[in-house]
């Protein structure tokens, strides 16, 4: 199936780290830039703006105040106006994941940062395990195989990144494409629908999307199944092209390349 060549958006979804926020910065410092802010407050202003990442409610919603609704977690809540859905089954494995949590605990320390992911009532329902800021790699990647060890048993899901010093644990398998699905019925959009995002992660929903654009950085991951590549300094002035061209999505647009071979190809 060819990319599609020209479209008018009505829905614009988004990851959050790695896609409009810089990736390697500490979780208090991450901001989306002032430049991205400013032109998706101008989009939210014609579309709906939606956000789908693996961060918590309490940490997403304070730095995207142009966004619409938000998929946190993975898509395990999400949060439209006052609305919150959670997914079912979030409780069934909250025992499992407490033992989990207890026993990366442990494993800390000064090598192994542990992200707890709470939804709205303040319960924390995933983690991440992160030893990006470890002073002896060598040892955290060796603490860090011991908790995913313990953590890979059902009905807890481990998602690993490819080449990334962390990854993440959750209830029950987390699936980007079906969040996006959800947000497009709640929201009432039903085509022209774009999605950006840079990791695997990512895949489900830009197989939803009508179009799909993979953020290229220092550690995108390969193989994304998108239809077209941006490099992640060029998504600002990308998305300003968008909202000066009426929201019509061009693939003359200079930002972006084609993905080689379509979308889909390698799937």
């Amino acid at each position: 199936m060819p990319a599609t060549s020209q479209m008018k958006i009505q829905g614009l979804f988004l990851d959050y780290d790695g896609t409009i926020s810089p990736l390697n910065v500490l979780r208090q410092e991450s901001r989306v830039p002032a430049e991205t802010e400013s032109v998706l407050h101008r989009i939210k202003q014609s579309i709906p703006v939606g956000i789908i990442t693996t961060k918590d409610m309490s940490f997403i919603v304070s730095r995207t105040p142009f966004a619409s609704a938000w998929c946190a977690i993975g898509g395990l809540e999400i949060k439209i106006g006052n609305k919150i859905i959670t997914d079912p089954c979030v409780q069934a494995a909250l025992p499992y994941m407490t033992l989990a949590l207890q026993y990366a605990r442990r494993y800390s320390d000064n090598h192994l940062f542990i992200e707890e992911k709470q939804d709205s009532t303040g319960q924390t329902i995933a983690f991440c395990v992160d030893w990006r800021q470890s002073q002896d790699q060598k040892e955290a990647e060796a603490r860090a195989s011991k908790v995913m060890a313990d953590c890979q048993k059902p009905p807890l899901n481990v998602i690993k990144y490819e080449g990334q010093p962390f990854f993440d644990v959750y209830p029950c398998r987390t699936d980007k494409g079906k969040a996006l699905t959800k947000l497009k019925r709640n929201l009432g959009v039903q085509d022209g629908v774009m999605y950006m995002g840079d990791s695997k992660v990512d895949n489900p929903a830009f197989k939803v999307a009508d179009i799909g654009i993979g953020v290229l950085h220092g550690e995108s991951a390969a193989k994304l199944v998108c239809d077209y590549y941006i490099k992640f300094e060029n998504v600002v002035s990308f998305l300003q092209r968008l909202a000066e061209n009426s929201l019509v999505f061009s693939q003359d647009f200079p930002e972006i390349t084609l993905r080689g071979g379509g979308k889909r190809n390698d799937t």
